[in-house]
């Protein structure tokens, strides 16, 4: 009998010490979770799509500081429409954050005021890219390319827009160019390294 009951109080132990371990753990994974252990960082490219090739700007999800900053140009803009500076200021601040239908419709506002600004363009065609609307990134990029040809960022980012989205013929196409505006650049030697691989 005592035998018995010392068997049934090990079990309840057992029992008792598996569900409290499994207490603790759940209890660590939610505190994992709470501090961001397992969020994805946001990519936030400037000009180039290919984050590798971008070292200059790393930032990750929106923090308190950029949202002031966001709504203090909107206020500067809001009473000062015809500062271009600060609208793309916004406009680039918003792409960087990951608001990225925002910032096409400062960029288009900015475009609309300075309609050659390459760099511009294709800031926005990254953007729509982001967005997955690959047509419209083309669009906008090959439209930077009509304006300056030589612009080797815009290559590459057209080799990588159609890339993803599936006309490898064409990405080729495009790290060539890019290649052959500066193979000595980082983006010419990046475009030689993706054309290498496809």
């Amino acid at each position: 009998m005592k035998k018995e009951s010392s068997n049934n109080l090990q079990k309840i132990s057992l029992t008792k010490i598996v569900y409290f371990v499994f207490f603790l753990s759940f209890i660590g994974m939610i505190i994992l979770y709470a501090t961001g252990t397992f969020k994805v960082p946001t990519i936030s490219p400037n000009k180039t799509i290919d984050n590798s090739v971008n070292v200059d700007h790393n930032h990750g999800s929106a923090d308190l500081t950029v949202l002031n900053e966001i709504k203090s140009l909107e206020v500067e803009i809001k009473s000062h429409p015809e500062n271009l500076g600060a609208l793309l200021s916004l406009s680039h601040l918003l792409n960087d954050s990951g608001f990225y239908g925002k910032a096409i419709e400062n960029y288009k506002k900015y475009l609309n005021k300075s309609p050659n600004e390459v760099d511009v363009i294709i800031d926005m065609g990254v953007c729509y890219f982001q967005l997955g609307d690959h047509d419209s990134a083309i669009k906008a990029m090959e439209k930077g390319i009509l304006i300056n040809p030589k612009h080797q960022i815009a290559h590459f980012n057209l080799g990588i827009v159609n890339s993803s989205k599936g006309d490898i013929i064409r990405s080729q196409e495009y790290f060539r160019k890019a290649i052959k505006i500066d193979p000595n650049s980082d983006i010419g030697i990046k475009a030689q390294n993706l054309l290498d691989n496809h």
